[in-house]
């Protein structure tokens, strides 16, 4: 091989001249220890250039697998990309408006929604950092203030124009707990306008005014007609059976009879219409129910019915405390005629929790109830029960129901009505107690 021809080519010890036998064992020594560290050198570098080697290809190796990442985390981003801008293009195609905002209440994003809502043309992202919304200051407040994590409701808004509009609007904080720092602000203030929808009810209402104005005027003929048509009939007798002395005291109690009936339709029409204004004198239902029930305990005692009283503590309302008394008063007396053959009435008081209004709020309602056993109420009657002029009586004017119902609507509360055919029926008041109103 070469290196051996390398070696045949170099003098040996024996060829030095001169050397004494101790020299040339010292030389061979020490050409022998030159020999073996030559060969642990090149034994060292052939280690190293193995090692070197391996890690060129775990280097490679890593290199594949960082361009491997790397095209995953580029195939992401663009995929993340594409879904913001999905999100930005569904957001801003929303008719309803949209505004982030951060902890100082300035504005971080307004979708095109808001931006026509608010009278503000696009375009002025660049601007929003400076803007402010004082506006919004009350509705973000319970939720920069509290646990909650949303709250809704009806506002109005100013636009730039200086006008205002109506908005209900959902005002929400954004929680990112450990996320990083986003341009998409603290919270989130989502609304639309009400303004063609109010437009829209008002309308609605309106023709359910001139609908109801229809009803009863056709309700007021009709119970005029009937009391008319007799007292016309006796009239014309009357020249030819005014001798007669039993007619004349029939056409005398009926007349009277019919003009009675008349008047006590022109007072339930002239009730019905009369504006009502509950005044802020502290009403307590439960004394008022005891006295309408204690003002009629003889007479139904005499009828065979039997009063029965859980009247719990409520605490006083802010009610029209005659108003209220004459609901309660006309809901006993349909009880009262509801028993003809006796039977048993009760009466409840009390406070209880429920959901209340558009919101489905837990709320503590004070309630009074008037209960019967009596013949109860046929279902399909149940839908027309607070309609004027509805009544299954024969001398009734069908507008103490609604009466009733209107005065407890006008004074914030509501009026429920349960019944089963021959079990009983049961009136209920509900108003909301003085904490929550």
């Amino acid at each position: 091989t070469k290196s051996n021809s390398a070696a045949g080519m170099a003098p040996s010890i024996k060829d030095l001249p001169n050397l004494s036998q101790e020299e040339v064992d010292l030389l061979s020594k020490h050409f022998e220890v030159f020999s073996e560290t030559t060969n642990k050198l090149v034994a060292a570098q052939q280690h190293l250039q193995e090692q070197l080697r391996v890690l060129m290809e775990e280097l490679e190796k890593k290199n594949r697998q960082l361009e491997s990442v790397n095209q995953e985390l580029a195939l992401k981003m663009r995929e993340s990309d594409e879904v913001r801008q999905f999100l930005d293009r569904l957001i801003d195609s929303m008719q309803t408006g949209l505004i982030a905002l951060d902890s100082e209440g300035r504005i971080a994003k307004m979708n095109r929604g808001a931006c026509e809502i608010l009278g503000w043309k696009k375009g002025l992202p660049d601007h929003f950092d400076s803007i402010r919304v004082p506006d919004l200051s009350d509705p973000i407040a319970p939720v920069t203030s509290s646990e909650r994590q949303a709250h809704s409701g009806e506002i109005r808004l100013m636009k730039r124009d200086g006008d205002t509009v109506l908005v209900r609007y959902t005002a929400a904080r954004i929680e990112t707990p450990d996320a990083p720092e986003t341009d998409l602000g603290d919270y989130l203030f989502v609304f639309e306008d009400l303004s063609q929808l109010r437009l829209l009810e008002e309308r609605v209402r309106r023709s359910d005014r001139l609908t109801a104005l229809g009803e009863l005027a056709a309700g007021v003929a009709h119970e005029m007609r009937n009391p008319l048509a007799t007292m016309r009939g006796f009239l014309q007798l009357l020249p030819s059976e005014y001798e007669d002395p039993d007619f004349r005291e029939e056409c005398s109690t009926r007349l009277i009879d019919e003009i009675d009936r008349l008047a006590r339709l022109t007072d339930d029409l002239l009730e019905l219409s009369r504006p009502i204004q509950p005044d802020d004198r502290a009403t307590d239902l439960r004394q008022l129910l005891r006295e309408v029930v204690s003002e009629h305990s003889e007479t139904m005692a005499s009828e065979g019915i039997q009063i029965h009283d859980r009247l719990e503590e409520v605490p006083p309302l802010p009610l029209d405390r005659d108003r209220l008394k004459q609901v309660l008063l006309n809901l006993i007396i349909n009880s009262r005629q509801a028993l003809p053959d006796g039977g048993n009435l009760s009466v409840f008081s009390g406070v209880k929790r429920e959901t209340w209004g558009q919101e489905d709020e837990e709320r503590d309602l004070v309630f009074v109830a008037i209960v019967d056993d009596g013949m109860g109420i046929d279902p399909k009657h149940m839908d027309s029960l607070f309609d004027p002029f509805f009544t299954t009586k024969d001398r009734g004017t069908g507008l103490g129901l609604a009466l009733c119902h209107r005065i407890v609507e006008e004074h914030g509360g509501v009026i429920r009505v349960e019944s089963s055919p021959g079990k009983g029926t049961s009136f209920s008041l509900y108003f909301p107690a003085p904490s929550n109103r």
